[in-house]
């Protein structure tokens, strides 16, 4: 069995560099190899069509119709492969494009979202077969097309996933950390200010840190507590993260964030970092002991509280829980899918 990943991103080339990418593609694909079956990842923009010749699979992550797609798309149903739309987001339905982060946080105008809406709706169409990340965003994909074949295949951790092994300092203060992947986030945040405001005022010489692409706009309130870190790449993402006391995720409740994977959940733990959430269904569905899942804010208050008592400076990483959230334990997954599509 011989597969092909193919990549829509912005990155291009460094497609490794978009975490959507890395983690739907490159680590899959990484552990396909490792496993013995032959599986590659390139971008759309750079193959040809003789470099589809000889795949048994083709997966298309996050396509957008476009001329290159229809093109790439065509030239792979020639070779007789089986075509596969890979999603991680809810993107692929234009109802709700004008609830997106990508409008509401003044990223893209309307008219823009609803293109990029279209765009990736009418790709995903001509597909028969889907991978999707969550099953809140399975469903969402089967309400649009009932009929297709439907695979929910978790993100999970790279198959040489290694936990840094700092750990927290005995003499640190203690530190809540917060890693956004975008500045969209910064209503996310919102949602808990007072809540967090309440938990320094009562525990003053407790930190913010936030690592990642977001600024301080409307986060006036906690800037003298907090440290804001630039995005920094995976390795030195994961160092960061397992020197904080504990991670937060929280999610405003909307139909975007009930689709989204739990990730973060999945990569704090995994360094041994404990990790509050809000409540959405792949949260739900990677609870563990080392996480704490609130769905309004008295439980925010109480979490933290509770969070500030239990402090813990050694680093608690569990090497089961690792392995549970591995790419590698997915792997029977993926390879079923391949499977009865062939």
């Amino acid at each position: 069995m011989r597969i092909l990943y193919l990549t829509d991103s912005r990155h291009g080339r460094d497609a490794w560099h978009d975490p959507s990418a890395r983690h739907r593609c490159f680590h899959y694909a990484d552990a396909l190899s490792a496993a013995g079956v032959s599986a590659r990842v390139a971008s759309l923009d750079d193959v040809g069509r003789r470099s589809l010749n000889g795949f048994d699979h083709v997966v298309f992550h996050r396509p957008k119709f476009t001329r290159r797609f229809v093109k790439v798309f065509r030239w792979s149903s020639d070779t007789g492969a089986q075509l596969h739309a890979d999603y991680d987001d809810l993107i692929f339905n234009p109802d709700f494009a004008d609830q997106s982060p990508l409008y509401l946080n003044g990223n893209r105008p309307l008219r823009k979202v609803c293109d990029y809406f279209e765009q990736n709706h009418q790709a995903a169409a001509c597909f028969d077969r889907a991978i999707i990340s969550t099953r809140y965003l399975a469903r969402q994909f089967q309400s649009l097309w009932p009929e297709r074949r439907v695979t929910v295949l978790p993100n999970s951790l790279p198959r040489l996933f290694r936990a840094p092994g700092v750990g927290r300092a005995d003499d640190q203060p203690f530190t809540l950390g917060y890693f956004p992947g975008s500045n969209s986030h910064k209503h996310d945040m919102a949602m808990i200010s007072d809540v967090l405001q309440e938990f320094f005022h009562q525990h003053p010489s407790s930190r913010l840190l936030i690592a990642g692409r977001m600024n301080g706009d409307g986060l006036s309130g906690l800037a003298q507590h907090a440290t804001f870190l630039p995005y920094a790449d995976y390795n030195s993402y994961l160092t960061v993260l397992s020197r904080v006391d504990l991670s937060i995720a929280p999610l405003e409740h909307n139909v975007f964030n009930q689709a989204k994977s739990a990730v973060k959940l999945i990569e704090s733990v995994a360094v041994g970092t404990p990790i509050l959430s809000s409540a959405n269904p792949d949260m739900d569905d990677h609870e563990n002991e080392l996480s704490s899942i609130v769905e309004s804010n008295d439980g925010w208050r109480q979490a933290l509280s509770q969070a500030m008592l239990q402090r813990d400076t050694d680093p608690r990483v569990s090497s089961a829980l690792a392995e549970r959230f591995s790419v590698r334990s997915r792997l029977p997954v993926l390879t079923g899918h391949f499977q009865c599509a062939g």
